[in-house]
């Protein structure tokens, strides 16, 4: 009979007993939506793959000393984050999302906007997001993180992730709504 599919601390903890193979599951289960993660942040697909290699290399390294203190994925999306502000800086590149490549986006964003116009506009406001509310809605609204997973990625309570959701969602319909007038 084949064994359920293993949770994150399930395969950390495997590793920390001794078992390496476990790594390439997580690295399977999470390299995609990294990837999107990074590409998003970076705007260049070499920085974004480039990013998240370092970020598993940096967690296969510090696994074994992992305490359980946040979610495998929470612990993996800030190392990320913190080696994405590393490129941009030295690239100097501070403005998140500036060049992403539109076709890893799917459009999840249902009453922001329609057709064509998505996209592209919602991804030329958001830059104007102030940082927080940009990765509230990278991670909620392409991600489809929930609000639990979105905190702990963060670092912060579930009530701030709904705060800065709902700001950036006025900010967005704002903008969007403004474009049509002109």
């Amino acid at each position: 009979m084949e064994q359920p599919p293993q949770t994150d601390e399930e395969l950390v903890r495997a590793f920390q007993r001794g078992d390496r193979q476990v790594f390439g599951q997580l690295i399977e289960r999470h390299q995609d939506r990294l990837y999107r993660l990074a590409l998003a942040w970076l705007g260049n697909s070499d920085f974004a793959e480039d990013a998240v290699q370092e970020a598993f290399l940096r967690e296969f390294n510090s696994l074994p000393r992992f305490r359980f203190g946040a979610t495998p994925f929470s612990w993996l999306y800030r190392t990320l984050r913190n080696i994405c502000c590393e490129i941009n800086r030295r690239q100097s590149k501070l403005k998140a999302f500036e060049n992403a490549e539109l076709a890893v986006w799917k459009d999840r964003t249902g009453h922001l906007a329609t057709g064509e116009q998505s996209l592209e506009r919602i991804r030329a406001l958001i830059v104007q997001l102030p940082t927080r509310q940009q990765e509230v809605v990278l991670l909620r609204l392409f991600e489809e993180c929930s609000e639990e997973e979105t905190a702990n990625a963060m670092g912060c309570r579930r009530g701030t992730v709904k705060a800065l959701l709902y700001k950036a969602r006025q900010q967005l319909q704002l903008g969007l709504q403004e474009e049509r007038v002109s």
